[in-house]
């Protein structure tokens, strides 16, 4: 009985381990993507200024 006890506490264990390195993964896909959001921005900002002071 003690035994399906540890295994299921195993199996908690693994399930969020693998939901925090999910976390950390979609965290830097984020910082990426908002990177190259600001990019687009401050490129069309160069060629547009008119735009970009409103």
């Amino acid at each position: 009985m003690s035994t399906g006890l540890l295994a299921l506490i195993d199996d908690v264990v693994a399930l969020a381990k693998a939901a925090a390195v999910s976390l950390d993964d979609i965290a830097g896909m984020s910082a990426k993507a908002g990177s190259k959001s600001l990019g687009v921005v401050i490129d069309d900002a160069a060629v547009t200024p008119r735009y970009a002071t409103g």
